[in-house]
């Protein structure tokens, strides 16, 4: 039923843009007929349109005639503006009809009002068909003189096409990092809260920990078993102070289940805070890796290499004894022969049981040129300050430096009874260099200056063949030349690849 014309229009005054729009419409035309016909319901609700800053849009009586206000305006597009003004809300939605019609004839037949949040309903805007959500409720406008005593449909709504976009974009790199995650070799855990949720498990951690139940639980209620040694303290710290917690090797005791035996792993990992929007740390982030087999084969070499050593000491210890026991022979059996003969030999042994020890200090995998050289020249008390050693820092393999040890006794020994050092002014220079062309080897100089004068002997003594058997056992060469101004010995040993 129309109401009698009121020439009052009052109620369309203000509201910008539609507000004078609908002032200068001719709605001879439309269904709804001119503004001073209007029910009262209708005039209300427009006169609250048209003087509000929300979008908000009208559907009114049997044919669905509209209205709208300026702040809907930019959500209707060009193609609609104003056109729909006054007209069916068939024809100005066309192509999301059939997704509103049904909500429409729900309000008008009094079955109450519709809420939906973030709907998608494209629409064709700015030339094209937009991919829009909205967030709105259709709501009855009551008319006791319309059917079902609901006049028309009050739409509130706001476009929430930008959020939602940005919520799928935030969602889908979410997920994206999540099957980053789930691909990576290291366990990873995410959680949330000063509670430590667990937000997210990947696969590695599913497999370490048998966590797959653990999302939406703290942390404290679904790994109980490691409460006790420290992992929960840390978690709090670095959630109170945002600094970042790494562990190395950890040794980690837990049960993969209430009912499972408890295990002992190896863990290497760090807790990472993450930062909300303000600032805060609102998580943390856990990636870590189980390095149990590596760290118990460590763990076997270190016992392995204590095992040898025990066994090179011991191997050390019974030859020293061995050498003592040969010792005590010779004096037994060089007794009544000459003092010097006995005391060589003795030498020799000495000599040969100071290579041993800095061989047993190494290991018996290698020994250091200077150290072989000092060795053999602290075995005859005699004064550093008469040597002048000079060469680089080389390591002889284990045969080689026996050998030189040997050598340089010989030399020392004769050096003493013979050479340079019967004089106070005499001097010893030992110098060695590494050759590594065309095979890697050392050159040893043994020169002495400050003696008496030499000369070459007749025929080569025991120890002059010693010497050059000595060397000549391991592939090395020594040559002897007794220059007027002392004696110079050239050695060269070769020197496995590994000892350079």
């Amino acid at each position: 039923m129309r109401t009698a014309p009121d020439t009052d229009l009052a109620f369309l005054e203000g509201g910008g843009e539609m507000g004078a729009l609908m002032r200068a419409h001719d709605w001879s035309t439309s269904p709804v007929g001119p503004p001073a016909t209007w029910p009262q319901p209708l005039r209300t609700t427009v006169r609250l349109m048209l003087n509000t800053g929300h979008p908000i849009f009208i559907i009114w009586g049997s044919e669905g005639a509209c209205f709208y206000n300026d702040a809907f305006r930019p959500s209707i597009g060009d193609e609609r503006h104003p056109g729909a003004l006054g007209r069916p809300a068939i024809e100005v939605w066309e192509e999301i009809w059939p997704d509103i019609s049904p909500q429409i004839e729900q309000v008008m037949a009094g079955r109450g009002a519709t809420w939906h949040e973030n709907q998608l309903l494209p629409i064709t805007r700015n030339g094209v068909l937009e991919t829009v959500y909205w967030t709105y409720s259709y709501g009855p406008i009551d008319n006791p003189d319309a059917p079902a005593g609901v006049g028309g449909v009050l739409v509130i709504c706001t476009e929430t096409t930008q959020t939602v976009l940005a919520e799928q974009r935030r969602s889908a790199e979410a997920a994206r990092q999540r099957r980053l995650f789930e691909q990576a070799p290291g366990f990873i855990i995410i959680m949330h809260g000063p509670d430590h949720v667990v937000e997210f498990v990947n696969d590695s951690h599913r497999a370490t920990f048998n966590s797959e139940s653990w999302v939406g639980q703290t942390i404290r209620d679904a790994f109980p078993s490691i409460e006790g040694q420290g992992f929960f303290e840390e978690l709090d710290a670095v959630y109170r102070t945002g600094v970042v917690f790494e562990a190395r090797e950890a040794e980690v005791r837990y049960r993969r289940g209430p009912d499972a035996p408890e295990e002992t792993r190896y863990l290497t990992f760090t807790y990472a805070p993450l930062f909300n929007d303000a600032g805060e740390v609102s998580g943390i982030f856990c990636l870590g890796y189980d390095v149990t087999e590596g760290r118990r084969a460590q763990l076997a070499e270190i016992r392995q290499h204590r095992h040898l050593q025990l066994l090179v000491d011991e191997l050390n210890h019974r030859v020293k004894n061995t050498l003592a026991i040969v010792q005590s022979l010779a004096q037994q059996s060089f007794r009544g022969e000459a003092a010097a003969a006995r005391q060589a030999f003795e030498g020799r042994l000495v000599a040969l049981a100071n290579a041993h020890n800095v061989l047993t200090a190494e290991g018996w995998e290698s020994a250091d040129l200077g150290d072989i050289v000092r060795g053999a020249l602290h075995a005859h008390a005699t004064a550093e300050s008469r040597f002048h050693l000079e060469g680089p820092d080389v390591r002889l393999p284990p045969q080689s430096a026996v050998a030189v040890a040997l050598v340089l006794h010989e030399l020392t020994t004769n050096a003493m009874k013979y050479g340079a050092l019967t004089q106070d002014q005499g001097r010893v220079e030992v110098s060695w260099r590494v050759r590594p062309d065309p095979e890697p080897c050392v050159d040893l100089c043994w020169t002495e200056s400050g003696g008496p004068p030499v000369s070459a002997p007749d025929h080569n003594g025991f120890g002059s063949r010693m010497i050059e058997r000595a060397m000549a056992g391991e592939g090395g060469k020594a040559r002897l030349d007794f220059r007027p101004e002392g004696v110079v010995c050239e050695i060269s040993v070769g020197l496995h690849a590994d000892t350079a």
